[in-house]
C-alpha cells in the first residue's frame, strides 16, 4: 500500500509539473482548441514534448530511488532515536539527499529554460547526495577496522578527492539555453575523475573490511564473533558489487559515450542523462540494505 501511494504520488505531482510547464514556456503544443480536444490531449502532447526513453527511464529510476529513501529514512530515523549512533544518523542524511534529489533532477531533465540554474542545483544536490554515501562507507570501513588511525587518514584523502571533483565538475560542466530547450555539456575529464573516485572509495572500504576481518579474527575468537565478522565481509562484497557495476559503468560511458544532452521540446536525449538516476537508485539501496545486515548480525549475537 505504501509503495502505491508513493508511486500515485509521483506520477500525479509529474502530470501537473508537465502543465504547468508547458503554460510557462507558452508551448504550442499546449494549446487546444475547444472543438478538438479535450484535457487529455494536453498532458499527452505535454508528454510527447518533453519525455523521450532515456529521460522516462530516468524518472522510473528515481521514483524507486525516492521510494526506497523515504522507507529508509524512517527506519533510520527510528533506529537513531534508540541507538544514538553515528551510523543511523549518517544514514538519516543519505536517505533525505537522495529524495531532494529525485524531484531537483526532474526539474533540470524538463527545463527549457534557467537551464544553468537547475542544471547546477540537481548537480550540487547529486555531489552532497555522492559524498554522503562515500563518507557512509568509509565510516563503517574504519569502525571495523577498530578506528585504526591509517584507515581515517586514507578515508579523509578519498573524501577530499571526491570534493575536489565535485567542485571541478560544477565548474567545467554547464548548461546553456538553446532553441526548444536547453544544451547540457558534460565535462569528460571531471565524469572520470567521480567515477574513478567512487570505485577506489568502494575497493578501499570494502579491502579494509576484509584485512580487517582475516587480522582481528583468529582461531581462538569466539563463534560469534567470526560468524559476525562472516556477515560484514558479505554485507561489503554485495554492496562492492551493486556499487562498482554502477561506477564501471559510467566510467565506460564517460570514456566511449556522448556527453551532451539536449532536452525541451527539440531535444534529443542520450544515455548520459539515466547514470545519475542510476546512482542515485544504487547508492540508495546499498545505503538501506544496512537494516537486513543489522538483523543478520543481531540475531548472531542473541543466539546463545
Amino acid at each position: 500500500m505504501g509503495s502505491l501511494i508513493l508511486s500515485s504520488t509521483f506520477c500525479v505531482t509529474l502530470k501537473l509539473f508537465l502543465c504547468f510547464r508547458c503554460y510557462l514556456s507558452n508551448d504550442f503544443r499546449c494549446h487546444f482548441s475547444k472543438k478538438s480536444h479535450n484535457t487529455n490531449s494536453i498532458f499527452q502532447s505535454a508528454m510527447i514534448a518533453s519525455l523521450q526513453t532515456p529521460i522516462v527511464v530516468a524518472i522510473f529510476l528515481l521514483a524507486m530511488g525516492f521510494e526506497n529513501a523515504a522507507k529508509g529514512l524512517i527506519l533510520s530515523i527510528q533506529k537513531f532515536n534508540v541507538s544514538k549512533a553515528s551510523i543511523p544518523a549518517i544514514m538519516i542524511v543519505v536517505n533525505l539527499v537522495s529524495m531532494i534529489f529525485g524531484p531537483l533532477y526532474i526539474w533540470s531533465l524538463l527545463a527549457s529554460t534557467d537551464c544553468q540554474q537547475s542544471a547546477l542545483v540537481s548537480k550540487i544536490t547529486l555531489h552532497v547526495f555522492v559524498i554522503s554515501f562515500s563518507f557512509f562507507l568509509l565510516f563503517k570501513a574504519w569502525v571495523v577496522s577498530q578506528k585504526r588511525s591509517w584507515v581515517a587518514v586514507i578515508g579523509f584523502l578519498l573524501i577530499s578527492n571526491r570534493c575536489v571533483w565535485a567542485v571541478l565538475d560544477c565548474l567545467w560542466s554547464y548548461s546553456r539555453e538553446v532553441p526548444g530547450g536547453c544544451l547540457y555539456l558534460q565535462d569528460k575529464a571531471a565524469i572520470i575523475g567521480i567515477s574513478t573516485g567512487g570505485i577506489l572509495v568502494d575497493v578501499f572500504a570494502t579491502s579494509t573490511t576484509i584485512v580487517s576481518a582475516f587480522r582481528d579474527v583468529d582461531e581462538d575468537s569466539s563463534n560469534k564473533l567470526q560468524r559476525v565478522y562472516r556477515v560484514l565481509i558479505a554485507d561489503n562484497v554485495i554492496r562492492s558489487l551493486l556499487v562498482l557495476a554502477a561506477n564501471a559503468f559510467t566510467l565506460n560511458y564517460s570514456m566511449v559515450g556522448t556527453l551532451n544532452i539536449a532536452s525541451g521540446a527539440g531535444g534529443s536525449p542520450t544515455i548520459l542523462l539515466i547514470i545519475p538516476a542510476i546512482s542515485n537508485y544504487v547508492y540508495t539501496m546499498a545505503t538501506n540494505l544496512e537494516f537486513f545486515w543489522i538483523d543478520v548480525r543481531k540475531d548472531i549475537m542473541q543466539k546463545s
